[in-house]
């Protein structure tokens, strides 16, 4: 209303009151679900899939003709995922919606280490056959392709369908939720403390056994249930175990928690699900709209080199996003750390061994294959990073690279990950990217235009009208040309052709699931009239008795 006021130069040139703006309001909401909640949502997808040719949407029906199950992608999140989908982190949210349905988040990390959206699904229970229709149809969106390594939050039903439709990944369990779990049930902080260690150092499976049995005797938790538990489920959560798996440097679902923190910011319980998909929409293309800030900051601009191998750091900068080159840089800063403890040499590779310095009784083994140009490391932070680490970087300084081998390079990290990907259309990223760009530099563009032009009466009125009349224009060419489904701002041709359809469907039940605490109901008690306690008093009675 503010915005109307400002413009108008006042509440008596307005010429309504904000009840009849939510009135207005209120109208057209009305007229995008006229036929049903459920209509209006299933619309929706359906236009845009008509706009975008690798939209993609499945909804499952029960017993009663009612929404149950509701899956969707776009183009962006398929293109992200024939590149990203090594790794996909499965997390669900509540309290997004009116009908109480759980959103499940399927997403990863870019090269830019920013989170990425691969699909989206709203369900109704959280069985292990709804997990494991979320699941095959997410398989069926992306082409057949399947992530190499899963991680959940250690929900049962969601671990159980994990191992019955994606049997080859590697799984693992958030470590936030398993310390979380651990504070609630065993109530020793030693014990928290060391577990916690077991769970982030990379020990042998060896020691960490010899650990884990000392700690729980140490500890007097021989016995618990819960740490029988615990330890039955060690191989998806010990390092131990997990290291040299490819997990792109994530330990816990907190990069989901922090994007359904964010998605709150757009959604609410009280949405029905048309509202709800087309604010999802919003929120997306706002997560998109910061990666293209990273895109410009890796591509067009230079980190200032601080190590002193400015050709091996340089080399690190030409190839890696920004984010990802800071993260390498620390490692190469760490090669000056370490202490030679010998060399040996075997036919063509060459095998260095090192320790920390103040810390001899660690030692690692890198080996050197000079006709490949290969390093291996025994930390295997690059099997299970993607990136080299500093003892790799000190054999590159040992044997005088100036440049980082190409063996070293995992592509999903690099700058030019998208034109490498012989997938799905790459074009479409780059296209998106280039239209915000484009808008960013005509709004900033117009900012000193609108500023002088805000002194003056007659330029005000002048300028107005020619925006008007172009705005126009514009619009009218942005229909032909076909842009008109980028979720927030479909055109006219396709609302209405939207409003047209029907799927024969029934709006959804309200959901009652396991993570929605919040909404167990509860009859509220009543209180006594005479002495506001619960319990009737003596006055009550007598009155209710006469």
């Amino acid at each position: 209303m503010k915005h109307f006021v400002i413009k108008a130069g006042g509440y008596s040139n307005v010429g309504f009151c904000i009840k009849d703006l939510y009135n207005r309001m209120d109208e057209e909401r009305r007229k995008d679900i006229f036929n049903g909640d459920a209509e209006g949502a299933l619309g929706f997808l359906a236009a845009k899939k008509d706009a975008d040719d690798m939209f993609f949407y499945k909804y499952h029906v029960d017993n009663e003709g009612r929404l149950a199950r509701l899956f969707w992608a776009d183009s962006k999140s398929r293109v992200d995922f024939s590149v990203f989908g090594d790794v996909l982190v499965f997390d669900t949210t509540y309290k997004t919606n009116k009908y109480r349905k759980p959103l499940v988040v399927l997403a990863g990390v870019n090269n830019h280490l920013n989170s990425t959206i691969f699909g989206c699904a709203l369900l109704s229970d959280e069985r292990i056959e709804t997990y494991e229709w979320v699941l095959s149809t997410f398989v069926e969106a992306m082409k057949g392709r399947k992530p190499v390594a899963v991680m959940t939050d250690g929900d049962s039903a969601m671990r159980r369908a994990i191992k019955n439709l994606l049997p080859d990944a590697c799984h693992r369990l958030c470590s936030w939720h398993l310390h979380r779990n651990a504070r609630s049930n065993i109530h020793c902080e030693e014990f928290n403390n060391r577990l916690y260690d077991l769970m982030a150092r990379k020990f042998s499976t060896l020691e960490f056994e010899d650990r884990w049995a000392r700690l729980v005797n140490e500890c007097g938790v021989v016995e618990n249930e819960w740490v029988k538990k615990l330890y039955r489920r060690r191989r998806l959560w010990a390092e131990a175990y997990l290291r040299g798996h490819f997990f792109a440097g994530m330990r816990s679902t907190q990069r989901c928690e922090k994007m359904n923190a964010f998605l709150n910011e757009y959604l609410n319980e009280k949405m029905r699900l048309y509202e709800f998909i087309r604010s999802f929409d919003l929120a997306i293309a706002w997560l998109r709209h910061t990666e293209s800030k990273a895109v410009h900051t890796s591509e067009n601009t230079k980190p200032v080199l601080t190590t002193i191998l400015p050709e091996l750091e340089g080399s690190t900068a030409e190839v890696f996003t920004r984010n990802v080159f800071f993260m390498v840089r620390k490692h190469l800063n760490r090669q000056g750390l370490l202490i030679s403890e010998g060399w040996s040499e075997d036919g063509g590779s060459r095998t260095y061994y090192y320790s920390k310095y103040g810390g001899h009784e660690i030692s690692w083994r890198v080996v050197y294959d000079r006709s490949m140009e290969k390093l291996i490391c025994s930390c295997m932070k690059f099997e299970s990073k993607g990136i080299p680490c500093a003892h790799m970087f000190r054999v590159m300084v040992v044997e005088g690279m100036n440049r980082i081998p190409e063996a070293c390079i995992s592509k999903r990290w690099t700058k030019g990950v998208y034109s490498t990907n012989n997938g799905m259309k790459a074009f479409v990223a780059d296209e998106q990217l280039t239209q915000m760009a484009r808008y960013g530099t005509l709004k900033s563009s117009c900012n000193s235009m609108c500023y002088y032009a805000s002194y003056m009466d007659d330029a005000f009125n002048d300028l107005q009208q020619m925006f008007d009349k172009h705005s126009v224009d514009l619009k009218e060419k942005w229909i032909e040309s076909g842009y008109g489904g980028d979720g927030f701002a479909m055109d006219s041709r396709v609302m209405n052709d939207r409003s047209r359809r029907t799927f024969g469907l029934l709006d959804p039940r309200v959901s009652r699931c396991k993570g929605d605490h919040k909404h167990a109901e509860s009859k509220k008690k009543r209180k006594c009239g005479h002495c506001r306690y619960y319990r009737k008093c003596i006055r009550s009675y007598k009155q209710f008795v006469n």
